[in-house]
């Protein structure tokens, strides 16, 4: 199918249904390649015309952290030109190879170009292009019918990447349930988040990425820093220019690894063991700092050696100090009695107390007989993680002595095994045993990206009615597809069901069973064949307004702009929020423009980085405003720290006794461990990487991106060899969840037994299937108890090869 076409590109919504007909497959996805072709609607403009060229502001990606605004040159109504936005500081006029790419990206034959009618079986992909009215109507009918007969909460509101964060209000308005505890980029932070006052998933670092630069010893484990968080490399290399030693841990040999002072290979799954090796290690030698561990952490806190319970004051009148209400208490050695841990910096590390008939000892000699019991000796930790004894004695030299160091962590590796809260947990145990946090140049956590470390102001929220609020969840979002008794309609935005759900084969059975499914987003990606309506949202570059919306991070305030009118008949993403809450009785609740919005975000927000600024301000300063303090370094341990239940470093966790996990008790991974018998069926752990072409599941269809990257499968050539594949080769991945076919690629910085594959691929791009239906789905046996839920397994994967 292709529409009409003309030298200015005029192809109009009559003449693009009438040749549509019913067309099966994606959308009018076949006549986007007639738009986008030279002679299509994107043809270029007359020679002898006279260009018509304009430039607007806007910022990229919300989920990539990068919080880069762009420059946009528009000519003859097409995007020509993005680049940095002149008016920023040159720290932080920024782009990458995804920003570049928009030029052709915002055009891509993946785009959404209509609303969409499934006609074939879900799943199938055959869809029809319907009207905005009769997409509207129907999403009104089939939500109002789960209504009646199931109730309000039977509807999920949920969403992933960028477009995650641009329907602010629509889930509160339907009252439907939210998709909190998804499983995602979370593991490490069920054991470090509790310990620094940190509640998200996101494990945020005691500072930001700058800070680097104070640092002697850097250590990175499981992070491709250079490539995850391209615009802010700059810290890296600074740091190492300024003499800082870095150390990459990871499973392959990363573009990290490659420019650190040293790459130290691990075998998967087993970071946990490294550091609790470490603890050992430093213990044995004497190089924790008592005075901080003193001061600052609960290591001095009592604890009841049967029970493993804390030991508190009786109640006590209620102060705004973090543990007033029922301190913790210390041993105090020159009282020879146990005080307050407010009123006692002196308390006792080591030894046993009688209390009122019951022994009591310090959470350090709790920590001291733990590691011992147990056998977590530098040997012990090299057996597990195949790290050389002297190599790990070094590791832990450095941390612990050559100060301040910093502990970089990132969301993509050892974030997603089973065992991930317990890696957590004795990363941080080791930061608050060694001092090294809330100091210059030594920082613990994620310090990916901008969006989480920089400092952001807080703007206004929209004042929604009384009514407007998110129903229940039910259960972790994980959950639902095989326990849930409420959901039956899912309104999703973004690649949701590919991105958030491991195991694809119980997931499509999941979505076979709702009674509607709707789907929003900007290109086709693969959740969007599960639909019922698929609606065409915009890009970043889009607007019907002179402004769409507004961000903070990274020391900034930035607006989008518009650039380009909606492309083909998309909607922005309030557009769409309206539509929906309107049809559905609710269109008084959400703002009613764009710019309304924005200007009451600014003006009624509380947040005094914001005093004295105004929509208007913005727009003349090219869409960005440096906060107060943005330039600065940001190091917000103490606001963080207060939120701990004493306010200092919680490094016993008291809620994990039911499980025995109040001090990190090692576990291996679920599937990839060493001597797990199922390694002799499938031989292999199955790693998804992160990379500097994709972000999750976005980007895979920019063509510009697609000239230097196809997906493939990284193999070891050993492994190859093994197998007798050749590079290029089509191969077959499978185990007993399900199979893919894909290219295989020979890259010797791959690790022996780990092939790799960049995670989010579309299944239109391999040969066969997708990674999920692969990865492991299997619950954490804590995840009751964890405090956000259960980490995805996507790395505790085993898997074999055989030529296709």
């Amino acid at each position: 199918m292709s529409g009409t076409e003309s030298s200015q590109g005029a192809v109009t919504r009559r003449t693009f249904l009438k040749g549509a007909g019913a067309a099966a497959g994606a959308l009018g996805l076949a006549g986007a390649a007639g738009m986008t072709s030279a002679g299509g609607w994107l043809a270029p403009a007359e020679a002898n015309a006279k260009p018509e060229e304009h430039v607007a502001y806007t910022f990229h990606q919300n989920h990539c952290t990068g919080h880069c605004s762009l420059k946009c040159t528009v000519r003859d109504g097409r995007l020509c030109k993005v680049e940095p936005n002149d008016a920023l500081k040159k720290r932080y006029a920024t782009i990458c190879m995804r920003g570049v790419s928009e030029i052709q990206h915002v055009y891509s034959s993946e785009r959404i170009q209509t609303p969409l009618k499934r006609v074939g079986e879900r799943g199938s992909g055959e869809f029809v292009p319907v009207s905005w009215d009769e997409a509207i109507q129907t999403i009104k009918e089939e939500v109002e019918k789960v209504w009646d007969k199931y109730g309000r909460d039977a509807l999920v509101v949920a969403g992933t990447s960028d477009v995650k964060v641009r329907y602010p209000h629509l889930q509160k308005v339907l009252n439907a349930q939210n998709d909190g505890r998804t499983g995602i980029d979370l593991g490490l932070g069920n054991g470090y988040g509790p310990m620094f006052g940190q509640a998200s998933n996101y494990t945020v670092g005691t500072a930001d990425s700058r800070d680097w630069v104070d640092a002697k010893t850097i250590i990175l484990t499981s992070t491709n820093f250079l490539e995850t968080s391209l615009v802010t490399a700059k810290t890296f290399f600074e740091a190492k220019e300024a003499g800082a030693d870095i150390t990459v841990i990871d499973t392959q040999f990363s573009t990290t690894a490659s420019k650190a002072n040293r790459w130290i290979p691990i075998e998967p799954g087993t970071d946990g063991a490294l550091f609790l090796g470490m603890i050992t290690h430093i213990i044995d030698n004497g190089w924790q700092d008592e005075e901080t561990m003193r001061t600052a952490t609960s290591f001095p806190y009592l604890v009841d050696v049967q029970t493993g319970a804390l030991l508190r004051e009786n109640p006590v009148e209620k102060t705004d100090q973090p543990g007033s209400e029922n301190p913790f208490l210390v041993w105090d050695p020159a009282a020879g009695a146990a005080k307050s841990y407010l009123e006692c910096s002196t308390g006792a590390l080591e030894g046993e107390y009688q209390i009122d008939g019951r022994t009591y000892a310090p959470v350090f000699e709790m920590l001291k007989r733990s590691q011992k019991e147990r056998g977590y000796t530098v040997a012990w930790a090299s057996e597990k993680t195949t790290i050389p004894e002297e190599t790990i004695k070094d590791l832990a030299y450095r941390y612990a002595c050559v100060k301040p160091a910093t502990l970089s962590f990132g969301w993509g590796g050892s974030n997603n095994y089973l065992n991930s809260d317990i890696c957590g947990a004795a990363m941080g145990i080791i930061a608050a045993l060694t001092g090294n946090f809330n100091k210059r140049g030594a920082s613990v956590g994620v310090h990916i990206g901008g969006v989480y470390n920089g400092i952001s102001a807080t703007l206004a929220s929209w004042p929604l009615p009384a009514s407007a609020k998110a129903a229940k969840q039910e259960m972790a979002s994980y959950r639902m597809r095989t326990e849930s008794k409420k959901v039956h309609a899912y309104i999703a935005m973004g690649d949701m069901f590919q991105q958030h759900y491991a195991n694809m084969n119980v997931t499509r059975e999941w979505l076979k069973s709702l009674d509607f499914i709707a789907y929003i987003d900007i290109y086709h990606c693969d959740s969007a064949n599960w639909a019922d309506i698929v609606l065409p949202a915009c890009t970043k570059f889009e607007a019907n307004e002179r402004v769409e919306s507004l961000k903070s991070g990274y020391g900034h305030l930035l607006l989008q702009e518009k650039v380009l009118d909606p492309l083909f008949e998309s909607k922005t993403d309030l557009e769409i929020e309206r539509l929906i809450a309107t049809a559905l009785g609710y269109g008084d609740a959400v703002p009613p423009s764009a710019e309304e919005f924005c200007r009451y975000q600014i003006e009624h927000a509380t947040d005094k980085k914001l005093k004295g600024m105004t929509l208007d301000k913005l727009i003349e300063g090219q869409g960005v405003y440096l906060l107060p303090g943005g330039d600065e370094t940001n190091r917000a341990f103490e606001s963080r720290i207060k939120k701990t239940v004493s306010g200092r470093v919680d490094v016993y966790n008291e809620k994990f006794i039911s499980v025995g996990q109040q001090l990190p008790v090692y576990e291996d991974p679920d599937e990839v461990y060493v001597g797990n018998a199922m390694r002799d069926k499938y031989p292999l752990q199955f790693a998804s990487g992160r990379t500097k072409f994709h972000i999750h599941s976005m980007f895979c269809d920019a063509s510009w991106i697609q000239d230097f990257y196809e997906p493939f499968m990284d193999m070891n050539p050993a492994d190859m060899a093994e197998r007798g594949l050749a590079d290029g080769d089509a191969v077959e991945v499978f185990n007993e969840r399900g199979r893919i076919k894909i290219k295989v690629r020979a890259n010797n910085a791959i690790r022996p037994g780990s092939p790799r594959v960049y995670e989010g691929n579309w299944s239109k791009y391999t040969i066969e299937g997708n990674a999920q239906d692969l990865t492991n789905d299997k619950l954490s046996p804590r995840e009751e108890i964890l405090s956000m839920g259960t980490s995805i397994a996507w790395q505790d994967c085993l898997v074999e090869v055989r030529k296709a």
